[in-house]
């Protein structure tokens, strides 16, 4: 049962983005199906397609944020030596710590100017839909966190063997 919570844990991001997903997928074939078959379709399939979609997009995004799946462009990186890759490596992380927190931030900002918009269709909150922007780029800022914090772990623990093991050259 522990490995089952594990790996939803684990996977919780992706999980949610494909649930989403396959609503979307879901309520749009359903409507095109209501439409050739009954030259008829359901009022509300629009709505609710875009705010699933736009849920799996930013849910999506952080969980291939987590997985380290975005486009990175390292070129440059590449030329430097492994020591000044880590230390880039770490500058980086914090940089998208805090640009993904300031979007979040501001985020929060736009969720509560439009706290008493309502969706034109059904009516409900749109809270709840750009509540996803806030989401989506809070976890990315956590897994950033997470990131940094790993790979300074990493660095000082580098940094600990340089300073255990011997030098080669020096025999005594």
């Amino acid at each position: 049962m522990g490995s089952i919570i594990r790996k939803f844990y684990k996977n919780f991001e992706v999980v949610v983005s494909a649930g989403f997903l396959c609503v979307t997928v879901s309520v749009v074939i359903l409507n095109v199906i209501l439409r050739y078959a009954f030259r008829s379709g359901l009022f509300w399939v629009e709505e609710i397609a875009t705010a699933s979609f736009i849920w799996s997009v930013f849910i999506g995004a952080a969980a291939a944020y987590r997985l380290k799946m975005h486009i990175g462009i390292d070129l440059i990186t590449k030329l430097f030596p492994e020591r000044a890759r880590e230390i880039t490596s770490m500058v980086i992380n914090a940089l998208m710590a805090f640009i993904n927190g300031y979007i979040c931030y501001l985020s929060i900002l736009m969720v509560q100017a439009n706290r008493l918009k309502r969706t034109p269709v059904l009516n409900i909150p749109s809270l709840y839909v750009n509540l996803a922007i806030t989401v989506g780029f809070g976890l990315m800022a956590l897994h950033s966190v997470e990131f940094f914090l790993q790979e300074g772990k990493l660095l000082m623990r580098g940094r600990h063997k340089a300073l255990d093991e011997p030098s080669k050259g020096a025999e005594v």
